[in-house]
């Protein structure tokens, strides 16, 4: 297998794709422990900690169905693994409308 023998702005040394803060699907692609699906908003990469060739450290918020954080977590996954999506649209109430003619 063949290595950059230097990292880009996009890469690691190793070759392992960066994660850039956004939000992915987690699925078994990025990593064994997400045999059922996650989305998660990548706070940072986390590129003060040593890993295996393909494996980063992310910090992340678990977001629910509605796109609001419920977790905060350290994850070690593949970057090429992590499938970039959209936030989940939260619920949106509509205020109540009042008629300002009858408090009069």
């Amino acid at each position: 297998m063949t290595r950059p023998t230097a990292a880009t702005p996009s890469t690691r040394e190793d070759g392992t794709p960066r994660v850039n803060p956004g939000v992915y699907l987690l699925t078994r692609e990025a990593s064994p422990q997400f045999a059922t699906p996650i989305t998660v908003r990548v706070i940072r990469e986390r590129t003060d900690l040593v890993t295996y060739h393909g494996w980063t450290w992310i910090e992340a918020y678990q977001l629910d169905a509605r796109g609001e954080a419920i977790d905060r977590r350290e994850l070690y996954v593949r970057p090429d693994g992590m499938r970039p999506t959209q936030t989940p649209l939260a619920e949106r109430r509509t205020p109540a409308r009042r008629n300002a003619r009858a408090s009069r």
